[in-house]
């Protein structure tokens, strides 16, 4: 045999044995998170007279609960905006990766307060050495219930909701 045929051998042999390796590792379930709450809020937004937080606690192997709030508005008045919300976490990993979720909050314009319902889509990281440092990103709609009392017709029945990039610890 030539030397060049035992070199493309030995490359072989080692290809299909490295991809017998990767096929385990792929294979292997998820790693749990350690941590079972996350508390964050939007740094950016302060530039822009708008506030979020959020405080999200794991509540199942997939899925999370939690609390979130914003306001904006050079009074702080002019929106609120409360919700209770639930997440679900497709991979198995909350906190961590994708989540498809629904919320149930409050919503006040200019001091009229209004129910709503809606949906979100999100992602989010858990960062650095120790896997704690957090960093979300999200968008979805809600659905405002009630019309206002002086008729007007500028009226949003649906509202975006955007995270654009909140921050924070898991814990």
């Amino acid at each position: 045999m030539s030397p060049t045929a035992k070199w493309l051998s030995a490359a072989a042999c080692a290809a299909f044995a490295s991809l017998g390796t990767v096929g385990k590792a792929a294979a292997q379930e998820p790693q749990p998170i350690p941590y079972q709450q996350v508390i964050s809020a939007n740094p950016l937004g302060l530039l822009a007279e708008f506030f979020n937080a959020e405080y999200e606690r794991k509540f199942s192997p997939f899925s999370t609960a939690g609390l979130g709030g914003s306001t904006f508005g050079t009074d702080g008045d002019d929106y609120v905006n409360a919700d209770v919300f639930w997440r679900y976490y497709p991979q198995g990993r909350p906190l961590d990766g994708f989540a498809f979720g629904v919320k149930a909050g409050i919503t006040s314009f200019d001091g009229d307060i209004y129910p709503g319902l809606g949906f979100d889509a999100n992602y989010s990281w858990l960062l650095g050495a120790r896997q704690n440092f957090y960093v979300g990103v999200g968008i979805g709609a809600k659905r405002l219930i009630g019309e206002p009392d002086d008729g007007d017709i500028d009226f949003l029945e649906f509202i975006p909701t955007i995270r654009l990039v909140n921050v924070g610890f898991a814990f």
